[in-house]
């Protein structure tokens, strides 16, 4: 009994630590760090993955960009008003994406396929 409430304790502690960090999305210029030597620290200015910018855009952080947010935001992208390019130019406007991204078809796709999901389509 012990060590199953000291292991449920442990997970509790760890996932409370792990989750609000993820779960802020924010951007920045310093280098991303890797605790595995072999990989290459590369910097990766301003850039968000598409689920997190799907994320961001449903959270209403696009809203002075033009992007409406929660319900308004799934039903133009199921009626087709508000598509991925429109949420990665409001994004780029709002310095949370590198303009290269703009022309970035792989990152377009990859947000059309997380925003499907916002409609269950």
């Amino acid at each position: 009994m012990r060590r199953s409430l000291s292991t449920l304790l442990t997970t509790l502690l760890l996932f409370a630590t792990i989750l609000p960090a993820a779960a802020q999305a924010q951007t920045t210029d310093a280098a991303p760090t890797s605790l595995n030597p072999y990989v290459v620290n590369q910097p990766r200015a301003n850039h968000l993955r598409p689920f997190n910018l799907a994320y961001l855009a449903y959270q209403g952080y696009l809203k002075n960009q033009g992007i409406p947010s929660n319900g308004a935001l799934m039903s133009g992208i199921a009626s087709g008003t508000i598509t991925a390019q429109d949420i990665i130019q409001a994004a780029v406007k709002a310095n949370r994406l590198p303009e290269q991204t703009l022309s970035d078809q792989g990152y377009r796709h990859n947000l059309e396929d997380q925003l499907q999901g916002f409609t269950g389509d």
